[in-house]
């Protein structure tokens, strides 16, 4: 499968992943009893692993796997993705598994040109007690790697065909603490990978063979964007300008993709900017005063919080998307600096933005807190009398002028 292809059906995760396939669940033979207890042996422990995909030399997926030396205490000689427990630094579980990948193999995010696009389903693993955020990340290049030899025997990098639904599947059987078990493997490259591993894996590859909704629906899905004047970039890069009234169609039709809600109800908004490319709306960003006016079922403002040393009401990022397939390519950093040069030109001194806080690990939640705090946002302060879809909201800030 082509990297182009990988990374198109990676940038928007859905917020219900599907399931990996049953055969790779290890089932108890020798009793009908489950293979391991219902409650976890061990106190809950957060951790992370980074699920990276890159393009080979030929421009084929590939994602990064290692062998585990054989002498540690557990899991050796296993394969696995970089990753490990969570430490008390660490803001969210981006920042874990990043944090391992760079102790244990050396990874360089900058160098390899990496983002993090969201997270597979977080799962408990009862037997350790360590509850798992797989983190989902896309290079723009082979990552260069110098594994740790005390943990990381090699690293492999398999092609990702070899996870998808139809891949083949091997079955074996096995004692684990005196119990007779059966799983399902991925052979590759010599290596036999099962358990979590293999689950992650599995889940991915139905991701992968998922086309997504735009490329289901063909050139339909398409925005018609308004007629634009002439490009002062070139044609693939973005040009980012302000919003007028005969851009409205192609707003509300590229809003539509993504989400109707959005569409016919726009967020409030003292300045509207669209990013084009080669004519077609790609994206959009707003602000507004952070002390405005607000409807009935608008949040409070995190119930009244004020920042006295700033004379000039903070604005607020109302709105700020990105088309799913061109995610990662610097569409939502463009505009967002644009905003920021919007707000602090009136003598605002800070741009705040909010997303789900912590709790949240649906893929949009992760992706959105790893973004702004890429961009210039720090954490403020988490809400947790306003629960937005149930869960607890996050403010950041951002420094102007």
């Amino acid at each position: 499968m082509r990297f182009e292809q990988v990374r198109e059906r990676l940038q928007a995760l859905p917020r219900e992943m599907p399931a990996a396939p049953a055969i790779l669940t290890p089932i108890r033979l020798d009793s009908p009893e489950n293979l391991f207890p219902h409650r976890p042996l061990a106190p809950v422990r957060q951790a992370g692993v980074l699920v990276l995909l890159f393009p080979d030399d030929q421009g084929e997926g590939r994602v990064l796997l290692t062998v585990r030396v054989p002498h540690l205490s557990a899991h050796a000689g296993e394969i696995s993705f970089p990753g490990g427990s969570a430490e008390p630094g660490d803001a969210d579980p981006v920042v874990t598994a990043l944090r391992e990948a760079a102790e244990e193999i050396g990874l360089d995010p900058e160098a390899c040109g990496l983002q993090v696009v969201g997270a597979l389903e977080r799962f408990l693993i009862p037997v350790s007690g360590f509850r798992v955020t797989p983190v989902v990340a896309l290079a723009e290049r082979r990552p260069e790697c110098r594994p740790d030899p005390n943990e990381v025997a090699r690293i492999i990098e398999p092609p990702v065909e070899a996870f998808l639904p139809d891949a083949p599947v091997e079955l074996e059987e096995r004692v684990i603490r005196e119990r007779l078990i059966r799983y399902g493997v991925y052979p590759v490259e010599g290596e036999r990978v099962w358990g979590a591993t293999a689950r992650m894996l599995g889940q991915l590859g139905a991701l992968l063979a998922t086309a997504p909704a735009a490329e289901q629906a063909g050139s339909a899905t398409q925005p018609a964007a308004a007629p634009a004047p002439e490009p002062a970039t070139p044609a693939d890069e973005p040009r980012v300008r302000r919003a007028t009234l005969a851009d409205q169609p192609a707003i509300e039709a590229f809003l539509a993709t993504l989400t109707p809600e959005l569409a016919r109800s726009l967020p409030p908004s003292s300045e509207l900017l669209l990013a084009e490319v080669s004519g077609r709306v790609v994206g959009l960003a707003s602000w507004a005063p952070w002390d405005r006016r607000r409807a009935e079922d608008e949040p409070r403002g995190f119930d009244g919080l004020a920042f006295d040393e700033d004379a000039q009401p903070p604005a607020e990022l109302t709105l700020l998307a990105v088309a799913p397939n061109l995610r990662g390519r610097g569409i939502g950093r463009t505009l967002t600096d644009a905003i920021a040069a919007a707000a602090g030109s009136t003598g605002c001194r800070r741009l705040l933005a909010w997303t789900l806080a912590e709790t949240a690990i649906h893929p949009s939640s992760v992706a959105a807190r790893a973004f702004f705090r890429a961009n210039g946002f720090n954490d403020v302060a988490v809400d947790r009398r306003y629960p937005a879809r149930g869960e607890d909201r996050l403010l950041l800030s951002r420094p102007l002028g």
